[in-house]
């Protein structure tokens, strides 16, 4: 069903409401005059305003994290990699971001926002930036996907895709599209192989995203809405960056950005048990009714990844 301009809505394989605007990266000012406002359900965060907050932060990312629950994980154990599992067959990761790429960014934040600041003046500066990256997109410990998260550096994970996907040829990146949430846009880089490209010819290629770019050994994302709970607001004096607590916090839309592998039906990326257990990880559940069921606390979750044996019985 269309609704608004461009968005198509439809109900989840989480049972969540979305729009989806296909073959765009919507910028978060040009969203709020895209989109009717007015269905107060779905945008009563989108419609706020909300007291200055860093924004854009240019972040320079060089992991992926697939979050899978157990069930899923067995599935990946057993046949030694990933499939795509839903209808497009496609693979979906995100991105991982770690406290050095906070502190980066936070540079990058004040070198473009503030004119002629020097490297000394940076330096001096007492952090702000963490202050602010209180969305998800930013919390590792947690998750709604599941317990167990594989985590892989983007030259490897491409690495492996370019090898087994793409026939020793570069994957193609393009923009798969915008998708909207209650509290969160999505922006999806659809990743394929060339002998793919007449099937996604319809999605532009990521060139035309005004908010990811991949380089090769990373991406970098100009992140828009970097907090979820806005407790304090930005203050600029001079070239100082400062913040004030705000009364009441406010909630807000927070945004990040997916990749999604096409792996073709009956194909799967692999990788040796050998890899895939250090790349694992537990976190906690933040909401068991996206997991769809089959989760487990922490302790188990623990207990189940150090049961997995790295060789074949």
């Amino acid at each position: 069903m269309a609704t608004t301009t461009g968005f198509i809505a439809s109900i989840n394989v989480r049972n969540k409401q979305e729009l989806y605007l296909e073959g765009k990266h919507i910028i978060l000012q040009d969203l709020k005059l895209r989109v009717d406002l007015k269905q107060e359900k779905m945008f009563t965060y989108l419609s706020k305003n909300i007291p200055d907050y860093p924004t854009p932060v240019e972040f320079h990312i060089t992991e992926l994290a697939h979050v899978t629950k157990k069930t899923n994980l067995q599935k990946i154990w057993d046949s030694e990699g990933f499939k795509g599992l839903d209808e497009d067959s496609l693979l979906w990761w995100s991105l991982k971001i770690n406290e050095a790429d906070i502190r980066e960014a936070e540079k990058w934040y004040l070198k473009s926002s503030i004119q002629d600041i020097s490297e000394e003046e940076i330096a001096a500066q007492q952090p702000f930036l963490s202050k602010f990256t209180t969305s998800p997109a930013f919390i590792n410990e947690t998750s709604c996907y599941g317990n167990f998260a594989f985590t892989f550096p983007l030259t490897e994970l491409m690495e492996a895709y370019k090898k087994q996907m793409c026939e020793d040829e570069e994957p193609v990146l393009r923009v798969y599209g915008t998708k909207l949430f209650k509290k969160l846009i999505e922006y999806v880089v659809l990743v394929h192989s060339p002998r793919f490209n007449e099937t996604f010819s319809k999605h532009p290629l990521l060139a035309s995203s005004p908010l990811v770019v991949y380089e090769g050994n990373q991406i970098t994302w100009r992140a828009q809405a970097i907090c979820e709970l806005h407790n304090c607001q930005l203050e600029i004096h001079g070239k100082t960056a400062d913040t004030q607590t705000m009364d009441p916090v406010e909630f807000y839309v927070w945004d990040h950005v997916t990749l999604a592998f096409h792996v073709n039906k009956d194909e799967v990326l692999t990788f040796p048990k050998t890899r895939l257990k250090p790349s694992l990880s537990c976190c906690k559940i933040e909401s068991k009714e996206l997991a769809n069921g089959g989760i487990s606390d922490l302790n188990e979750a623990m207990a189940f990844l150090e049961s997995l044996s790295e060789t074949n019985e």
